[in-house]
């Protein structure tokens, strides 16, 4: 069959996949939670959910730096790729012998087609609709926060420091637990910005996710000395970056951040 990717690339798969890839962790989640243990063939080592799952799947490098001879090895029938969180060069050199389809996810609504897809590909459309309905059900309860309550800084990196704009899915799930995120009219996804532009911005909290960057003890004191009138505060970066099935818990930690 031919099945359009989340980039508009044609791709082409011969029944339902057998030897499966994934390049995301939050897709290799997904995959788990479709019943899809036993097709998959490789992983990347920052795929670690569910952990006594997962554990059993070979790696295959990192999410970039990919070890393209072990993918090769595997005979994989379908490659799970993300424009986001992936080189472009490796990808496009695996698509030119596997079949390779990628996600583009910026918010919650392109995160529920690309788990409708990714079901309909494997044969897994029942449980792909009740995951996405678990989904809809658990976001749901955010509905009664109103928008902008709380004015945030979101750091992803630290010297230099790098914030996001509106067009990340990071901006889509704090909106969604009613914060206002002060870098969103920043021109690039993921800007670089000073300690003056975020003096300047007057945020009510500085938030330091877990990952890609797990800021250290010593660097949150020295935040907070630079930044008085901001509360530091660390969250679980996972919540706020991970697309798959791992949404169905995100709202239930969003309704205790604050």
């Amino acid at each position: 069959m031919e099945v359009k990717d989340q980039i508009n690339r044609h791709v082409e798969i011969k029944g339902y996949p057998q030897r499966i890839v994934s390049l995301v962790p939050s897709i290799t989640e997904l995959l788990v939670d479709l019943g899809l243990e036993e097709q998959m063939v490789g992983r990347t080592r920052f795929c670690i959910h569910p952990a006594d799952k997962v554990k059993k799947i070979p790696v295959i490098g990192g999410v970039m730096g990919l070890n393209t001879h072990e993918i090769n090895k595997t005979g994989a029938d379908l490659i799970l790729a993300a424009k986001e969180e992936n080189a472009q060069r490796e990808v496009l050199d695996l698509a030119k012998t596997h079949p390779v389809w990628v996600s583009d996810v910026h918010n919650l609504e392109d995160a529920l087609e690309m788990i409708a897809s990714i079901g309909q590909i494997c044969g897994r459309d029942d449980r792909a609709g009740q995951i996405q309905q678990q989904i809809r059900e658990a976001f749901s309860q955010l509905n009664h926060i109103p928008p902008g309550i709380i004015r945030a800084v979101y750091l992803i990196w630290n010297n230099p420091f790098y914030t996001i704009n509106r067009n990340t899915f990071i901006h889509d799930m704090l909106q969604r637990c009613g914060i206002e995120n002060v870098f969103a009219d920043k021109s690039e996804s993921y800007p670089i910005i000073s300690e003056k532009e975020i003096r300047a911005s007057k945020p009510d909290f500085i938030l330091l996710p877990s990952e890609p960057y797990n800021f250290k003890a010593s660097e949150l004191n020295k935040l907070a000395d630079s930044f008085p009138k901001a509360e530091i505060k660390r969250v679980e970066g996972e919540y706020f970056t991970w697309y798959g099935s791992h949404l169905i818990h995100a709202p239930s930690y969003f309704k205790q951040l604050f």
